[in-house]
């Protein structure tokens, strides 16, 4: 009996031990967490399903709503891209978290237990702890100590910014905005699950660290992309008219763009060859800015729409026997529409049209009966004045592109 009585005691201990142990514990079978996230477009608030791998996390997250009726709480933490102004990503955070939201309630299914109440929002503002440990894994150009150097320094975020805007010129940061901002503008959050009971964990509270990527499972993103650099022009109209002409256009941001143009016909022939002369020469440049639509990030520079300001100056001679004979010199400028389009795999094609004002000078000539002398007309001498077309292109675009390392977005 003493040998079955010491025995009872070391199990109640035991049971007593374990049960203490196990008291305020979360049962795996009775709760759990799962985490999402949806990216958004650079100063956006729309949730769409092109943008990185947002088709892929809105299947995901679709799916466990709809076919699971036990989530009780969810909490969003949202954030914004530190570029741009701190007000305004502090508004950009919380639209994006009042945006996750309004998707969810949207894709509940009516027997669900959780009530709108229990999605607590959290909006994070500027994500700079995202950035650094973005930058930390993914950043490894040759100025890479400089960058990290300006992350970890004690100062504000806003000095943070400043710093790395003067970087390089301004060359660093173009880079981090273009390779490492995408995926720190998202809505991220926490689902808890629990019984029909009601048994519930309120993480409202609860600090949230940076989600590490999540990539699709479905695919394999490539890892390089092609960008263009430059591209070459040739106008054909121009051309059709032996008006020889040729542009390049060099995209300095993913928006904007500047273009230089030469038109270069010298013709003449006839009797000496001087009875007939075509001779035009032109140079001209263009800024334009290009709108890229939100439904195509992945559409490459210098095509789709865009508007430019253009401004151009040259000189001209044309003679047509003894009939019409003309030189003079003249300069222009206005703005200019037009929209490029990809034309088969390696050309593209471009469509234009300029308004603005040009100012021609002009001077009437008599030639000789050799065509070796000019006479000028002191009579017939003046300047023209004109607001209205000043161009019409149809321009055959060459592309120049490079591969560069795809780090997982647009701009």
């Amino acid at each position: 009996m003493e040998k079955w009585g010491r025995f009872v005691i070391v199990a109640f201990w035991l049971l007593c031990f374990a049960t203490i142990h196990c008291k305020g514990q979360i049962v795996p079978d009775i709760v759990s967490h799962d985490r999402y996230a949806l990216y958004y477009y650079q100063d956006r608030i729309d949730i769409q399903n092109n943008y990185l791998d947002n088709a892929y996390q809105i299947s995901r997250i679709k799916n466990i709503l709809a076919n699971s009726t036990r989530i009780d709480s969810i909490t969003i933490y949202a954030y914004a891209s530190p570029e741009g102004s701190y007000s305004r990503n502090v508004w950009l955070a919380n639209q994006r978290a009042l945006a996750a939201r309004k998707f969810i309630l949207a894709n509940l299914p009516d027997s669900t237990i959780l009530a709108p109440e229990n999605i607590h929002l959290r909006p994070m503002g500027e994500n700079w702890e995202g950035l650094e440990a973005e930058l930390e894994a993914n950043y490894h150009l040759a100025n890479r100590d400089r960058v990290m150097k300006i992350m970890h320094a004690r100062v504000s975020t806003e000095t943070k910014k400043w710093r790395l805007k003067n970087l390089d010129n301004g060359y660093t940061y173009s880079i981090i905005i273009r390779d490492h901002m995408p995926r720190l503008r998202l809505a991220t959050w926490i689902c808890v699950y629990a019984p029909y009971n009601e048994l519930r964990i309120d993480l409202k509270d609860t600090p949230l660290e940076f989600p590490q990527r999540i990539e699709p499972i479905t695919t394999v993103a490539p890892l390089y992309e092609r960008r263009t650099i430059l591209a070459l022009k040739s106008n054909l109209l121009y051309d059709a008219a032996t008006l020889l002409n040729y542009s390049v256009e060099v995209p300095m941001t993913k928006h904007f763009s500047a273009l230089f143009y030469h038109q270069f016909p010298w013709w003449r022939w006839g009797e000496g060859r001087n009875e007939y002369c075509i001779r035009f020469l032109s140079i001209g440049g263009e800024a334009r800015w290009w709108f890229k639509p939100g439904n195509n990030p992945k559409r490459d520079r210098l095509t789709g729409h865009f508007l430019g300001v253009y401004g151009e100056s040259g000189k001209w001679d044309f003679e047509w026997k003894r009939d019409i004979c003309y030189q003079g010199e003249h300069w222009s400028a206005g703005i200019s529409y037009g929209y490029a389009m990809p034309l088969g795999k390696h050309f593209n094609l471009e469509f234009s049209l300029s308004l603005g004002y040009a100012s021609i000078a002009y001077r009437k000539y008599t030639p000789s009966s050799d065509y070796e002398i000019l006479w000028r007309d002191p009579d017939n001498t003046g300047r023209w004045h004109y607001f209205g077309p000043t161009k019409v292109q149809v321009s055959l675009v060459l592309p120049i592109t490079v591969k560069s390392t795809k780090k997982g977005g647009s701009l």
